[in-house]
């Protein structure tokens, strides 16, 4: 009985925890679309600032985490300053889509796994 009720427990705080980020449904969008600019994990790449002459924000910053999902979804469905509304798949491929405002939800979700 012990071990019933132990595992109960388990299965009940397991869902109360964040999915694990690789399982996260923005990740696949994140890597088909942000990946490029933000880098693997947020961090950015100092190289790219020099490319496009402007420090794209770091995902795992305080900066970014402390804007709202509202904010976030506007910024990536609208785009902000030199960047552009997001699109789906690589610059180089004609007829890119958009990504959704509900796409642009589950890539929040992902981000905010990213925090420092």
């Amino acid at each position: 009985m012990k071990f019933r009720t132990s595992s109960a427990v388990v299965l009940f705080f397991g869902f109360l925890l964040p999915a694990y980020p690789a399982e996260l449904p923005g990740k696949a969008v994140y890597d088909k679309t942000c990946l490029n600019c933000h880098g693997k994990e947020g961090k950015g790449d100092k190289m790219l600032d020099n490319f496009y002459k402007v420090t794209i924000p770091r995902l795992n910053s305080k900066y970014v985490q402390g804007k709202s999902d509202a904010e976030l979804n506007k910024i990536i469905t609208a785009g902000v300053r030199k960047m552009e509304p997001v699109e789906m798949g690589a610059p180089t491929l004609p007829h890119r889509q958009k990504i959704t405002s509900e796409q642009a939800d589950e890539v929040i979700q992902y981000v905010r796994t990213l925090k420092k």
